[in-house]
């Protein structure tokens, strides 16, 4: 049971515990940052509560998510896929499951429909909320869920699973800019993001050195605006206790938030950390 999750040992006992004492409550909140196996825990939970090795195909599992375009979760996808549908009887278990991610993004309306579900629900069913923030939740909600939190994968399991999924070796900083997330490994090296922090890299010899011409030269190498590349530049100055530095790089991630110009943002954060260091 969840022998293909890395880490979590301590939720992996929990919940196999659960299932083989029959003590599955009707509601949790897998809490967590992003990326660090919350979604892939609920599936194999889902799995071992109904009893099948392929959820698409059991009628007694619904997956919610935000939909594409939209902001929030909304109370009629809440209304179709779980209110209107808990009252149905297992078609082939004593179960039903129902999973939201990024259960974070329900609005307010659709929370409050979710809320009676929650407060009466019928003994088969069980409802697991996925969420890397369980301030986005109603007290009320919260009240009435068990709640597994999640951290990272040690530095150790996540280095040893870049090293078996992809056969490399990553440097430390790398693994340590992580944080336990493997999602975000995973993320960082198929989108080629790794050689972009090498560029960083050498971004931040050059603004060490105070070296203006050369820090220009590297910049026109990457877009600062990609995923990652302003929080691994963040991650780099901090490791390095350039600590006044940060304060740079925040302002620039919030100019580029509201559509300042790439060219001036970029070009005024250099400088202003160059003359921090």
């Amino acid at each position: 049971m969840f022998e293909n999750i890395v880490g979590h040992d301590e939720n992996k006992k929990i919940l196999s515990e659960f299932i083989e004492n029959k003590n599955i409550s009707h509601s949790y909140l897998f809490e967590g940052k992003e990326g660090v196996g919350k979604k892939l825990m609920a599936f194999e939970f889902a799995k071992n509560i109904l009893k099948v090795e392929n959820l698409a195909a059991s009628p007694d599992f619904k997956y919610i998510e935000k939909m594409d375009g939209k902001k929030d979760i909304v109370v009629e996808q809440v209304r179709e896929n779980i209110i209107d549908d808990v009252y149905i009887v297992p078609s082939s278990g004593d179960k039903k499951v129902y999973i939201v991610n990024d259960a974070n993004y329900l609005n307010a309306a659709a929370q409050n429909a979710l809320l009676k579900t929650l407060e009466e629900p019928p003994s088969y069913v069980v409802i697991i909320l996925i969420s890397s923030n369980s301030n986005a939740f109603l007290p009320t909600i919260i009240s009435r869920v068990s709640k597994i939190s999640f951290s990272g994968v040690t530095n150790d399991e996540l280095a040893s699973y870049v090293r078996q999924e992809f056969g490399i070796s990553l440097d430390s900083k790398y693994i340590e800019f992580f944080e336990g997330s493997i999602g975000q490994a995973i993320k960082s090296i198929q989108s080629g993001s790794i050689e972009k922090f090498k560029t960083i890299d050498e971004l931040y010899g050059y603004i060490s050195k105070k070296d203006v011409i050369n820090s220009t030269r590297v910049l026109k190498n990457i877009n600062m605006s990609e995923d990652n590349i302003l929080d691994y530049l963040e991650f780099i100055l901090y490791r390095n206790g350039k600590y006044q530095s940060v304060f740079a790089v925040e302002r620039a991630k919030q100019r580029l938030k509201y559509n300042g110009n790439y060219d001036i943002v970029i070009d005024s954060m250099i400088l202003r950390i160059i003359d921090s260091i």
